[in-house]
């Protein structure tokens, strides 16, 4: 059994178990390509960890990935989806020598995070503390990060300054709320209903406008009485992006983090350009591959547990309904995060 092996106890064919996983064998489009069922338990390698997973989170990018929409080539079948994790250490690699088991901790990895056990590498673990769940410490990393190196590194926001946060019920939305009201800004979002505008507020928007009822490109010029925005993250895409351009100020930054619209308007670069403005993208898989991000992480992590920020689970469903979980997610009905729980 894995149960309590380490990684210098080797497996025997009597004690190998197959652990409970969502997978899907091919790329399709409907939610109900999902499977739940036995799968081999993960191996370890000498820097990596065995994580007994206790709740793991859904991303939008594993929607995409499902549907063959993700990038980054051909993933391996059965596949088995997940890019975030928090759990205990279940086993540690020979060259492991600051993670013990039973650990407390949140991961990040490329894929394998529905299912009951997730092999991870050791630099891709955060301890988790004691003052945050094992489904808040899941729905941490993505949205977190993602939002983070959009406002702090990448558009390097200051005290003072109006932020336009599109999509504020996403989780990304969600984090780059607090993250911009941490960094004392004003902060101006948009939601797809009044309720889900209304736990924007709650959450620290100063503005929290329903696209479904106002257009928001004339309400943020209005209240920054014409100038515009000095900084806009954007994750929609389409129509959103252009008119997240117009809402810029002159000199003002723009990061887009996602396209959830999947929208093939290209951006008025000339407009950027009259604007003297600062168009960019990020992408955080990219950033994991140029290092640094676990880094940045444990800042946040370390945030969340003093209270200073916090994340926002939506809802839990049982790993055994990752496909009604995927469909939920799909019909933008979450305000924050979906968490899975074996």
């Amino acid at each position: 059994s894995s149960r309590g092996r380490t990684a210098q106890q080797p497996e025997t064919e009597q004690g190998c178990v197959r652990v409970k996983a969502a997978y899907y064998t091919d790329r399709l489009t409907t939610e109900d390509t999902f499977i739940y069922g036995d799968m081999p338990d993960p191996k370890i390698g000498p820097m990596q960890v065995l994580i007994r997973v206790k709740a793991t989170a859904i991303n939008r990018k594993d929607l995409f990935r499902r549907e063959g929409a993700g990038g980054g080539g051909s993933p391996p079948f059965p596949f088995v989806d997940g890019l975030e994790v928090a759990g205990l250490v279940e086993a540690v690699g020979p060259e492991v020598t600051d993670r013990r088991v039973g650990q407390r901790v949140v991961a990040t990895l490329p894929y394998g995070g529905y299912a009951e056990l997730a092999a991870v590498n050791r630099a891709g673990t955060i301890p988790l503390p004691e003052s945050l769940s094992f489904e808040e410490g899941a729905s941490i990393p993505i949205v977190f990060l993602t939002s983070w190196y959009g406002l702090v590194k990448m558009a390097r926001i200051e005290a003072g300054e109006t932020v336009l946060v599109q999509s504020g019920g996403s989780g990304v939305g969600m984090a780059g709320i607090q993250i911009a009201k941490y960094f004392r800004t004003m902060v101006i979002t948009t939601a797809g209903s009044d309720e889900k505008a209304a736990r924007a507020r709650e959450m620290g928007a100063d503005l929290a406008i329903n696209y479904q009822k106002q257009d928001f490109l004339p309400e943020v010029m209005r209240v920054t009485g014409g100038k515009g925005v000095e900084v806009v993250l954007e994750s929609v895409g389409g129509d959103v992006l252009t008119k997240s351009i117009q809402a810029l100020a002159p000199l003002g930054r723009l990061v887009t983090v996602g396209n959830s619209s999947r929208s093939s308007v290209a951006p008025d670069l000339n407009l950027v350009r009259r604007k003297n403005a600062i168009y960019t993208g990020f992408s955080l898989g990219g950033q994991m591959y140029y290092g640094g991000v676990m880094l940045e992480l444990a800042k946040i992590i370390d945030l969340c547990g003093q209270g200073k920020m916090r994340t926002v689970v939506d809802r839990v469903f049982p790993l055994k309904e990752a496909s009604e979980a995927h469909r939920y997610v799909a019909e933008r009905r979450n305000f924050g995060k979906v968490v899975l729980r074996p």
